[in-house]
Order: structure tokens, then sequence, then C-alpha cells
């Protein structure tokens, strides 16, 4: 409907429903007119008379107060429906925009031209950068000869800077350099936030196999790509990271360089930024640089971009004629038009109300969409969907509700995994963290599981069930290959749903006492459990499962 007005009108209209208000200025002008030119002829000259008298065409008299009072109406219309002809970024979108954070963990990264090591330096620089960034949004890649999800987005400086301790290179299952697959991953997790991002890679090189297809993602992608290079073009030596010690004496001693053509040639292909690792803070400035200035561009850019509401700039001149209004000896015959005021107000309220998105609203007809807007008139979207939670209609129940947590717990009835973590994922509560996670384990995402998890206990530290859940989860993760061989495995979450209150609704199955032996003896190491994520990912069973591998 707004396209029909666009194509008839000069600006674009936010609510071109309300232009129905017009209708009724035009009927206050035309009936207050007539009604007062009549009644004035009444007052001198008789009703039956009267009409025998009148001459059509006759001077009209000067301004009347209907024509006052419809010059309000109108302007009131235009500005509620929200004329606008230039756009805005959406709001808080800066603050909202993630960051992925990349970073190259082949044995290269061991080198010892930046002392003690170049993988210490970028430690120490992510540190800095994390603290610069305080609580927006920002996940954790890991790569060499294979590329893994450390940490999804998220606003927990403190989880994030737990696992940026850790960070090895014997933490990977394989050496290598795979750049491409690493930006890949990390542009498929910044197109689940909806909004420009960018992704910053601290790496020694890239290869010029890897820059084709870091070429292709940069060609289709509204995210900025930073290459932090980490070492000196002189190189140094590699240390072994279990001995922290260079081989010399064995003869196998190796040398890395920072490979400035490779980064040189990726920069005129791909259009990647460049900053050079500084002893001081200057490359932190120019990376807190580079990212704010990406934003404020791709949010402008951005075909999310709003409209300008710039309604409020009629409701003065409407203000101004309804005071003109009111002067003495002017009375507006409501009798005349009451019923064409009360039918557009009808009309008005019905066409404002939006109507939801339902599967059965391209055959229903008018009639069911009338109907919808008229129980709109009374219950909120909340209380229409917990009416029909308790008749047994989850599904339709997810689609009517405002409230995230509510409409994730309808969806998850409705078994809806993936739709009930979406909705759950816009609350920011122990017991909305706690469901996102039940949700991801159902849909078999157990390291984004993990992570929901670690973020409910935040919220609600020591909670039994999340703790538990927690658990189940890391085994049921470290034991997937034993799964795909035919043992069962049962996946927290199974109706397990938690109300605003925080209670469970359902009690989880309890652990079989073998799993619970095994869970006792397994290695609670952040580096540990990294070490054996990467490692079953990177085993070939994890390629029959493209849509879970190196999550």
């Amino acid at each position: 409907m707004s396209e029909w007005f666009d194509a008839l009108l000069p600006a674009h209209w936010l609510r071109p429903w309300a232009l129905g208000g017009l209708i009724l200025a035009l009927l206050l002008v035309v009936l207050g007119r007539r009604r007062n030119e009549m009644r004035a002829l009444r007052e001198v000259i008789d009703p039956q008379l009267l009409p025998h008298l009148l001459v059509h065409g006759g001077p009209r008299r000067g301004v009347q107060p209907a024509d006052t009072l419809a010059v309000a109406v109108a302007c009131f219309s235009i500005a509620l429906a929200g004329p606008a002809w230039e756009r805005e970024p959406p709001p808080l979108a800066r603050e909202q925009a993630a960051l992925m954070v990349v970073v190259d963990l082949s044995s290269a990264m061991d080198a010892t031209d930046l002392p003690p090591s170049r993988l210490a330096w970028a430690r120490s620089k992510l540190h800095a950068l994390l603290a610069r960034r305080g609580d927006a949004p920002t996940g954790l890649i890991v790569y060499a000869g294979s590329a893994h999800l450390v940490l999804p987005p998220t606003d927990d400086r403190q989880l994030l800077a737990s696992y940026v301790d850790v960070l090895s290179t014997t933490l990977m299952p394989a050496d290598g350099a795979r750049p491409a697959a690493a930006l890949a991953l990390a542009h498929a997790w910044l197109a689940r936030t909806g909004l420009p991002g960018t992704v910053l890679f601290l790496t020694t090189a890239w290869p010029q196999a890897e820059q084709t297809g870091a070429e292709r993602e940069t060609a289709t992608s509204r995210h900025r790509l930073i290459v932090w290079a980490i070492g000196t073009e002189r190189g140094g030596p590699i240390r072994n990271p279990e001995t922290r010690a260079t081989p010399e004496a064995s003869g196998t001693l190796r040398h890395a360089r920072l490979e400035v053509t490779e980064l040189r040639s990726l920069r005129a292909r791909s259009g990647a930024n460049l900053v050079s690792v500084t002893a001081d803070e200057g490359d932190l400035e120019r990376i807190q640089a580079l990212i704010t200035r990406q934003q404020a561009e791709a949010s402008a850019a951005a075909a999310d971009t709003r409209w300008r509401d710039r309604g409020a700039d009629w409701v003065w001149p409407g203000l101004l004629a309804l005071l003109m209004s009111f002067r003495r000896g002017w009375v507006v015959p409501w009798r005349a038009f009451c019923g064409p005021v009360l039918a557009s107000m009808v009309v008005l309220s019905l066409l404002s109300m939006p109507s939801p998105a339902q599967a059965g609203d391209d055959d229903a007809g008018w009639t069911n969409r009338l109907s919808q807007r008229f129980v709109d008139l009374w219950l909120t979207r909340d209380q229409q969907g917990r009416l029909w939670l308790e008749r047994g209609d989850p599904a339709r129940a997810a689609d009517l509700f405002d409230d995230p947590l509510w409409r994730g717990i309808a969806a998850a009835r409705a078994g809806r995994w993936q739709a009930a973590a979406d909705a759950f994922a816009q609350a920011d509560s122990g017991a909305a963290w706690f469901n996102q996670a039940q949700a991801l384990a159902r849909l078999g995402r157990y390291a984004e599981a993990l992570a929901a998890y670690d973020q409910a206990l935040i919220r609600v530290p020591g909670w039994p069930e999340a703790l538990a859940d927690r658990a189940r989860v890391r085994n049921l993760l470290s034991a997937r290959t034993v799964a795909d061989e035919g043992e069962p495995a049962t996946a927290p979450g199974e109706g397990d749903e938690q109300g605003e209150d925080g209670e469970r609704n359902t009690q989880p199955p309890a652990e079989a006492e073998a799993a619970d032996a095994w869970l006792r003896r397994l290695d609670t190491s952040p580096a540990a459990f990294l070490r054996r994520k990467f490692a079953l990912q990177a085993q070939p069973s994890a390629a029959k499962h493209p849509g879970s591998a190196n999550r």
C-alpha cells in the first residue's frame, strides 16, 4: 500500500492510511459551509419559503469555522501519515555492530622476532582492544590448517578474555594457513547479526592460493576486512611452544618473517585495510578508527536504513489552525457531519491496526483480517498469544507474542527450535540465555549452546539446572564421534522451558552412570576443551555434517 501512495505522491509515507483524514477535512469544509449558510438564512426567512428563494452561485462568505478546523485536521493527518524524503541510519546501529576477531595459530605465530613471541603480542593487543570496545559484541575465530569458532559475538568481555588467554598454536589439530576458510566462517556469523560488521585478522601471512577465496568473499560482503600484521620483515626463529625455546641444537631451526608482499597483494585484490603492529598504541587507535568509520559508512549506506519521519513539522501549523477555530460567535454544526466523522475514525482505526502475519492470511480474505484487527483493539499481542497457548496452538501463539521470552517458549513447544533460539536471543536474562542454550542443543549446535550456558551462569551464578545441562552438552560435544558410530545421544532442552520467574517447567532426564563417570574424568581446562573440540571438528566425520562443522 505504501508503494501505491509513493507512486501518486512526491514523498514517501510511513503510515499512508492516515491520509484518509484528508477526506474528513474535505467533509468539514463542504458540510460546514453549507450548514452555516443555511442556518443564517433560516434565522430570518421561514423554512418553508426558503427553498423557493435560494439562488445558487451567489457570493460566498469568508473564512468559516469549519475551514480552520479542516486545515487542522488535514495538518494532523499529514503529520500522522509520516512524510519522509530522506533516510537515516537505525538507532544504536554502531553500538550493536559486531566485530569478529580471527587469530592465526599457525606455527609462524611462535616466531620470536617480537619477543617473547608474536602470539604473545597478539594476545596483549587483543586485551587492549577489548578494553577499548567495552560491551560491544565481539566474536573469536582461530585458524591454521582449519578454521574454528571459539566464541560467537558476545558482549561478555570477561568470558572472551578468558579464551584469549589460552590461545596457543598447540590447540590446532594441524599446522597450515587457511585464512579464506576463516574469513568465510566470520562472514557467516556476522550475517546473523543483520548489521554490517568488521572482520579483524591477526596474522603474519596470507598465501597467494588463499587470496582468490578472500577476493570472492569480500566482493559480495558489506563487512570490512582489516588485517593486523603481527611480525617484522626481518623475521625471527620459531620457538618450540612446549619447551619455549628455539630448537637450534637439533638442527631443525625454522625461520619466519612477515610476508609483506602477500599482504599487499591481498590489499590490492580485496580492498583490505593493513595495519602494522607497533610498540605503542598507535596501531590500536588506527584499528578502532577503521572499525568506527566502517560502522558509520555501512550503516548510512545499508538497505535497512529507515526513513526519517518529518511528520512533527506539520503539528505546529495544525495547532495554529485549531487555535484560530475558537473565536467568539464561531460555531461548528457537529450534528451535520458527526456520522461521517465517526465512520472515518472507525475506518482509520481498522486500517491502522497491524495484522499478524499468519500462514492462512492469503486465503482468509478481508473478513478474517478485519476480525483480527478488531481483536487487536481489545487485547494485546501477548494476551492473544497466551490465549492460543492455553488452547493448545503454540505455533499460532508464537506468531502473536511480542515478548521474546514467551515467543520463544511457544516456538519451542511447537518444535520450531531455530525460531525459539532466535526469539530467546532477543532477551538478556538468565532464563532467556538458558532457554536459548536448550534450543541450540536441540539443533545440535553444542559449541554455541555452551556459550549460551556460560551467559546464563554469569547472570545466575551457581544455577544447578544450567550447570547440569552444560555438563551434558560438553559430554555430547566431546563424544560426538561416539554418537556418530551408533550410540544414541540425548540432547538437553527436550521440553525444557523457563518462564519469567526462572523456574523450569519440566526436569531433564537423569544422566546415565557411565556418562557421569566419564564427565568426572573430563578435563575442565579451556585449552584442553578447545583442543579436543578442534580435533573432533577436523576429523573426516565432521565433513558429514556441513551445517555444524567448525561452529
